[in-house]
C-alpha cells in the first residue's frame, strides 16, 4: 500500500512539474528570438536575465518589453535584468554583472 501511494505521488509530481519547465524553456526562446538579446536566462529565484551589447538604447523600457514577451509563456518570472555582454563571462558570479535596466514583472 505504501508503495501504491508513494508511486501515486511520484507520478503527480512529475506531472505538475514538467508543465513549468517547458513554460520556462518556450519563455527562454521567446526572448532569446528577441533582437538584440545576445543569450539569456531564468534562474530558480524567477530572475530573468538578458544578456545584450551596450548601444544607445532606452533599457528600462527594453526590459519592461522583456516582462511582455514572457507573461504569455507563464513562465516564473518576477524580475527582467538587461545585462552588458562585457561584464559575463570570465567565471563571475551574476552579482557581479553590471545591470543597464531592470523591470519588476509583477507589478505590470
Amino acid at each position: 500500500m505504501k508503495r501504491l501511494a508513494l508511486a501515486a505521488v511520484c507520478l503527480i509530481a512529475s506531472l505538475t512539474a514538467a508543465p513549468a519547465h517547458a513554460d520556462r524553456e518556450t519563455a527562454l526562446a521567446a526572448i532569446r528570438a528577441t533582437p538584440r538579446v545576445l543569450d539569456a536566462q531564468i534562474d530558480d529565484r524567477g530572475n530573468l536575465w538578458a544578456i545584450v551589447k551596450n548601444d544607445q538604447v532606452s533599457w528600462t523600457q527594453f526590459a519592461t518589453v522583456l516582462c511582455v514577451v514572457v507573461r504569455p509563456h507563464q513562465a516564473r518570472v518576477f524580475s527582467a535584468r538587461v545585462v552588458d555582454v562585457t561584464s559575463v563571462g570570465r567565471g563571475r558570479k551574476s552579482s557581479e554583472w553590471k545591470v543597464l535596466a531592470q523591470a519588476n514583472c509583477g507589478a505590470l
